[in-house]
């Protein structure tokens, strides 16, 4: 695990800087962290493409539950048609339970929802949060059991 959170930093120090302007969360820590994931939340439900464009790392990466892997623009397609599909849907904040760590310019939040447990990993830079990499793994106790 030290080898991963030590990669993690390596690599948020080595990401392009990008566009931050339309996203808020400038604050270094768990606040920060908190903000940008509820943005995110609420900017997909929208289909806030520009939100998500200036949140998103370019070389950012969100595997689903199936295994499949899906880069930043595919997730702003997918965001762009869901708040085509559902105009007014209200996003879920991210709830008190998840689990923040904040380290240097890194930072890892566990959160589970009714199907699945999701792990997002951010770095700081430029004075804002820039959001990495997603991995969505099922739940056990949401699957059904055939035993």
């Amino acid at each position: 695990m030290k080898t991963y959170a030590l990669s993690v930093l390596l690599l948020a120090g080595l990401a392009s800087p990008g566009v931050f302007a339309a996203v808020p969360g400038a604050a270094p820590g768990e606040a920060g962290v908190r903000e940008v994931e509820n943005g995110w939340s609420k900017a997909f439900v929208t289909g806030d493409t520009a939100y998500l464009d200036a949140l998103l790392d370019p070389a950012y990466v969100s595997v689903g539950t199936q295994g499949v892997a899906r880069p930043k623009a595919d997730i702003i397609a997918m965001a762009k048609a869901y708040g085509a599909a559902h105009p007014g849907a209200q996003a879920t904040p991210l709830l008190p339970t998840a689990k923040i760590d904040v380290k240097g310019t890194a930072a890892i939040v566990i959160h589970s929802g009714k199907g699945d447990t999701s792990i997002d990993v951010f770095h700081y830079s430029d004075g804002r949060w820039r959001a990495w990499y997603s991995q969505h793994t099922a739940r056990l106790d949401a699957q059904p059991r055939t035993n």
